[in-house]
């Protein structure tokens, strides 16, 4: 056996034992052994990999692959020690030499992904990130970093499948959960977007905020009842969180405990970010105290700002159904209806504004919408009755 040989196996006995300072030694010795030894050259680039001598280990690699030039590893591990060192051209130019070698190279090809993402190639990490799940489905990190790419890309129902596909390798992985949570919003899929949060809080029970945005899903949803006691927990956790006494108050508010309502939000608006829940808080205690002008402005300002804001287009109906504005108040509660989709109150309204306007099609369609969704509502069933749309 020749000496280089002696040197590669006692480097590569001692690699197996994670002595990495001696295998070094052993590895050195044996490239200086046979300066054209590409074996030699790449396990040692291995050894100063796991030593973090970056910029030895890169050299190495090179080395590697220049003495053998079909060797797609020492490529592939050139380019990721090279992205590493912040070399990005260099690197993309190793790994994309490494696939034309291996095509499926998975470690190459994410590692490209993550280049040309920082290059703000979105599609071209997409392209070679789902090669590499082509190769290799189960890849938590690649599917959520796939996530990402495509969602900045606008491809919101692809990134929800790929966030997806991440949550389904790691169930509990607080990013994956909220990035998946956003998506399902931003997609118009609120039940599917509190129960991806209900995963996330039961991760992290403690985070106030994170019980805080559940709610106001919960909201949305209809579930009045499990928002205000996930709100409540969330101040109990943090009892100066603006947001949830803001949002608590609002809900509140809603089911007119005006009193409690009103200490809330007084105490919670000067904790707020300028903007339209700001705007709509300041409304609510305007319209309590009786200023119902100052109200309706300030609720429409909120609108403007946020158009989702439930909370200011209840407000707006509230006053214009009151006002008798009926054509202005129909429009405001089909807005209301439309954000809140699983709550009968605002169909309830819409039917009677329709019947007022002379719509009995319109209104018997609201009332029957409004059945769905609360089965027991005696007034609506009477008023489907008088309709002729049973009972």
């Amino acid at each position: 056996m020749d000496e280089t040989q002696v040197h590669l196996n006692v480097g590569l006995a001692l690699a197996l034992s994670r002595r990495w300072d001696e295998a070094c030694q052993e590895f050195e010795s044996a490239a200086a052994s046979d300066p054209r030894d590409a074996e030699a050259r790449f396990q040692l680039g291995k050894a100063c990999q796991a030593l973090g001598r970056w910029e030895q280990a890169a050299e190495a690699f090179q080395a590697a692959a220049r003495l053998d030039p079909t060797r797609s590893e020492a490529k592939a591990r050139a380019g990721q020690v090279l992205a590493h060192l912040g070399r990005k051209e260099e690197a993309l130019a190793a790994l994309e030499e490494a696939l034309k070698e291996d095509p499926s190279n998975v470690q190459a090809l994410n590692e490209v992904g993550d280049l040309l993402l920082a290059a703000g190639d979105a599609a071209g990490a997409t392209q070679a990130w789902r090669a590499s799940l082509r190769i290799q489905g189960s890849q938590a990190e690649t599917s959520f970093k796939l996530g990402f790419a495509l969602e900045s890309q606008g491809l919101l129902e692809e990134a929800a499948d790929s966030y997806q596909a991440a949550r389904a390798a790691t169930p509990r992985r607080l990013p994956v959960l909220l990035a998946l949570a956003s998506v399902l919003e931003r997609l118009g899929k609120p039940l599917e977007a509190a129960e991806t949060l209900a995963g996330a809080v039961a991760s992290r029970p403690g985070d106030a905020g994170l019980v805080t945005r559940w709610a106001a899903l919960l909201e949305v949803l209809g579930d009045a009842s499990p928002a205000e006691d996930a709100l409540r927990k969330a101040l109990q956790l943090d009892p100066g969180n603006a947001m949830a006494a803001s949002q608590l108050g609002c809900l509140l508010a809603a089911k007119g405990k005006n009193a409690e309502a009103e200490a809330l939000l007084k105490g919670a608006e000067p904790g707020l970010p300028e903007g339209g829940r700001k705007r709509a808080i300041a409304a609510w205690l305007d319209q309590h105290s009786g200023d119902v002008e100052a109200a309706l402005a300030g609720y429409r300002a909120a609108v403007d700002m946020e158009p989702t804001l439930a909370f200011a287009w209840e407000g707006i109906a509230a006053i214009l159904y009151r006002r008798a504005d009926l054509v202005h108040a129909l429009e405001a509660y089909e807005q209301l209806a439309r954000l809140r989709p699983r709550e009968p109150e605002a169909l309830v309204r819409i039917g009677s504004l329709n019947l007022k306007l002379g719509k009995a099609g319109a209104a018997k369609a609201a009332w029957e919408a409004a059945l769905v969704l609360q089965p027991n509502n005696a007034l609506v069933r009477k008023n489907l009755a008088v309709l002729g749309g049973g009972a």
